[in-house]
C-alpha cells in the first residue's frame, strides 16, 4: 500500500511541474515575424483607438511597419536570441490627424524599447524590465 501511495505522489509531483515547466513557455507563441499586432496598451493605460490605428508587421528582413492614428510608421529593427529588441530612428509620414500626439509617445516607446516577449497572442515591449506596450495579435 504504502508504495502505490508514493507511485500515486510521484505522478502527481509530475502532473503538476510539467504544468508550470520552464519548457512550456512558448509553446503556443505566436511568431513576432509575420502577424500581425495591433496596440492594445501603452504605459500601462488602455487605449480608446479603433482596430484599424496602431497595427504593425514585422519583417524577416529586419523592417517592421504599419499605421498610427493615421500615419504610416516605419523603421528598423533588430533581436536577439535572449529577447533582446531595439529600434533605430522611426519613421512617419506627417498628415494632420487628431491625437497625432499618441503616434509621437509609441515611437518614444518604441526608440526606447530593449527587449520583448511573446505571451501567447500578446507582444510585451520592454525597456530596462519595465512595460511599455502591448500589443495583441489582430485576429483573421
Amino acid at each position: 500500500m504504502k508504495k502505490f501511495f508514493y507511485i500515486v505522489l510521484v505522478v502527481a509531483m509530475a502532473v503538476v511541474i510539467s504544468g508550470c515547466c520552464a519548457c512550456r513557455k512558448g509553446k503556443n507563441n505566436l511568431p513576432l515575424v509575420g502577424t500581425e499586432w495591433h496596440l492594445e496598451k501603452m504605459m500601462e493605460r488602455e487605449l480608446n483607438i479603433s482596430p484599424e490605428q496602431f497595427v504593425f508587421t514585422f519583417g524577416k528582413d529586419g523592417a517592421f511597419g504599419g499605421v498610427g492614428v493615421c500615419n504610416r510608421m516605419m523603421g528598423d529593427y533588430t533581436v536577439t536570441e535572449k529577447g533582446g529588441m531595439t529600434f533605430g530612428a522611426v519613421a512617419a509620414t506627417r498628415m494632420m490627424c487628431s491625437n497625432a500626439e499618441l503616434e509621437s509617445r509609441f515611437s518614444q516607446i518604441l526608440e526606447s524599447t530593449t527587449h520583448y516577449e511573446i505571451d501567447g497572442d500578446m507582444l510585451l515591449l520592454l525597456s530596462k524590465g519595465e512595460l511599455r506596450a502591448v500589443l495583441k495579435a489582430v485576429s483573421k
